[in-house]
This record gives C-alpha cells, structure tokens and sequence, in this order.
C-alpha cells in the first residue's frame, strides 16, 4: 500500500528541529541500508526518523536513556510533553530493544519532558487498562503495538478525543485510521507472509515441500495477518503442504515447545516460518532434542543475532535461513509521527515501512556482541551491551 505526505513540516517547525540534516545524511543512509536494506522510495516519515536516529547523543544522554529504559519512568528535566509507549507484550528481546529505539527517539526531541513504558503482558484487559491510565495522565503521545487488536479500538478512540496522539505500528486496531488514530505505521505484513513462502519454494527443489508455521502470543494480530496470506499461497502451491501451527509466545521455550511436538509427529519438516529470530533458537534445539539434523529452510521476520550463530555452529548447507527485518525501530517511526503532527505535518492513514528479504551468510555472526542483538536496530551495540550484560 502506498502512501503519501501532501504537506511536510512547515518550515517554521522544521527550523524548530534544529538538526545538521547535511551533516547527517550519509550516516542515515547508511541507517537506511542497515535496518530496511534500501534508500529508495522511502517516505517522508521514515526519512524524518532516520534522520534523527542518525543524530549522535551525548554521554550523559545515553545515561539518561538507559535509565529511563530500566526504570520504565522518567523525567528529561527539559520540554514539557508526555510520551508514551503502551506495549501489548514487552517480556522477550525483541520488545525489549524497540522500547529502547523509543527512549532514544524520544531524547531526540527538546520537547520531550516525561516518557513512560507500560506493559500488558500478553492480557488484552490490562493493555486496555494501561492506555486509560495514560489517558488519565493526560500524556501527549501514545505508540502502541497492539497485541489485543481490535479489543483497543475503543480506547484508542477514547485517547483521541481527548487530543492524544496514538499510534500503532506493525499491528493495528482495525478501525478508521486518520480519524480513530493518527495513522499506522507497518511494513506490508501481507507481502511478507507471502514472501515466505516464495523464498521457501525457491530454495527447496524436492518434489513435496512439508511446511510448519510458528506464531507468538494466541490471536496476536501480527502473526495472523502474514500467515493469512502465506497460507492463501501455500493453497496455491501444488508442491506445499502445511502440516500445522502454533503458537510460541515469542519464547525460546514456546518455540522448543512447538518444534517438538511438530518433529514428534511428522517425519519430514522441510519449512518453518516464522515472526522472531530468537525465539527459533528454541526450535534448534528442539531438532538436537529429537537426534534430527537442521535440515530445514527456516524464513523470519526478525533478526536477532544468536540464530545465526547458531547457524554457523550447526555448519549444514541444508539448514537456511532468509529474514527481512527486525523493526525494532518502527517504535520510532510511530513516535516520529506523532510528533511531525503536532508540529503541523498532514501524516496519511498508513505509515508504509519498506523490507527486503535477505539471507544468513557468514559472518553475521559477531561472538563479541549480545546474542540479542536484532542486526537491524538503530540502538548502538555499546548501549545493546550496557543492555543485556
């Protein structure tokens, strides 16, 4: 879906950005490289991102940024509005690091003075609860990842009205964006399921092809819009056969879980796709489990490093992966936003986040580094290490 941006910042609120945009944009570009694999046809929401992504902060703003990060909570001591990230579930890697990527866009921000993380754990009655206690506090901004969906159509709006600006971003809340919301910022979900099952049929030549799917919490509407349209083309694909799926929470465990019970029951997988890189490590060692070789085609989303160490380690030329992108960054796309609207900028329905699909090869893999750590993200791997040592 494409979208367009009839009016950029004005040029009094751009001014107000105060940013070395020249100064900056060879280390955007290469931000843009990095995390969405392209510079082209990027629209003007995410260039603004990664425009100030690319701005370096200073030491005792990167402190500030790490505190505010552990202790969900914090006062800027400058500016005089409230952000906030509402995340349906933050209890694994990935959430971890996109609530980092939104502390370190918000303190890209002068006008930045409070910025408060919620987590609803999974449970669709508390990320509703937590985005009216938002509401209550009157804060300015809310991005969410909506893991209960729809369930949070009616706060959202509630939010709204009360002149907060809310965005979601990979997952949305169905609804009217533009008028219930800001807008959606997400990558063609759509296209990437479809994606994975193209890149499985080019890499597996046998004459039948046994594919398994893999999503996180229960009725998580991430998982569910790419497996509806991966499973419209494994129906289309006389060579596939999906024999199942399940669901993972977006754990190692609920992965190993999973991958067991699935090798327990069938012969042959020769595919799995999935949302979270990281939490596949839990598939590997299910196969070790089982006494199975890794000969499998595995396609992901994100692109946390410690797969492909595991990867390298297994050292089989059958077990492939292919991912896009981890987006740990679209927190602050939605954040970005949010702010160019208050700062004047017409921001369209839909936020369209680029990808491309890529292969693991050797030496994406650094031992020196968290295994944590999403290749794609914007958080420096300095502040990934202060993290997750």
């Amino acid at each position: 879906m494409k979208t367009t941006i009839r009016r950029l910042l004005p040029l009094a609120a751009a001014a107000a950005l105060a940013l070395p945009l020249a100064a900056q944009a060879e280390t955007a570009a290469e931000l843009e490289m990095k995390a969405l694999g392209t510079t082209e046809g990027i629209n003007p929401v995410v260039k603004e991102t990664f425009m100030r992504a690319a701005k370096e902060l200073t030491p005792e703003e990167q402190a500030l940024a790490l505190k505010c990060w552990k202790d969900l909570v914090c006062e800027t001591g400058r500016g005089s509005l409230t952000v906030a990230l509402a995340d349906g579930f933050g209890e694994n890697v990935w959430r971890r690091v996109t609530h980092m990527e939104f502390v370190l866009q918000a303190l890209s921000y002068p006008e930045v003075a409070k910025i408060i993380y919620t987590s609803a754990r999974g449970d669709a009655s508390k990320a509703i609860s937590d985005m009216r206690s938002l509401i209550a506090q009157k804060v300015d901004v809310i991005a969410t990842f909506p893991d209960a969906g729809p369930a949070l159509l009616p706060t959202a709006r509630e939010a709204t009205e009360q002149g907060i600006t809310v965005v979601p971003y990979i997952a949305g809340f169905g609804g009217d964006p533009g008028t219930d919301y800001l807008t959606l910022v997400a990558e063609d979900l759509c296209e990437l399921g479809r994606q994975f099952v193209q890149y499985v049929d080019q890499a597996n030549t046998e004459d039948k092809v046994e594919v398994v799917e893999l999503g996180g919490t229960p009725g998580n509407p991430l998982s569910a819009a790419w497996q509806t349209c991966s499973e419209e083309a494994i129906d289309k694909n006389d060579r596939m056969e999906l024999l199942g799926k399940a669901d993972t929470n977006w754990t190692q465990e609920g992965s190993f879980e999973a991958m067991s019970g699935f090798l327990s029951q069938h012969e042959d997988v020769d595919a799995v796709l999935y949302e979270y890189a990281d939490g596949f490590r839990g598939g590997v060692r299910a196969f070790e489990a089982a006494n199975r070789p890794m000969d499998v085609i595995v396609t992901l989303r994100t692109d946390e490093q410690g797969l492909f160490c595991d990867w390298e380690k297994a050292n089989n030329e059958n077990f492939k992966i292919f991912f896009s992108s981890g987006g740990t960054f679209q927190s602050r796309i939605a954040l970005t936003a949010a702010m160019m609207a208050k700062a004047g900028a017409e921001i369209p329905p839909h936020v369209d986040v680029p990808f491309k699909m890529k292969q693991v090869a050797k030496g994406m893999c650094n031992p020196d580094l968290p295994n944590e750590m999403p290749v794609s993200t914007l958080v420096s791997t300095a502040m990934l290490d202060r993290m997750f040592k």
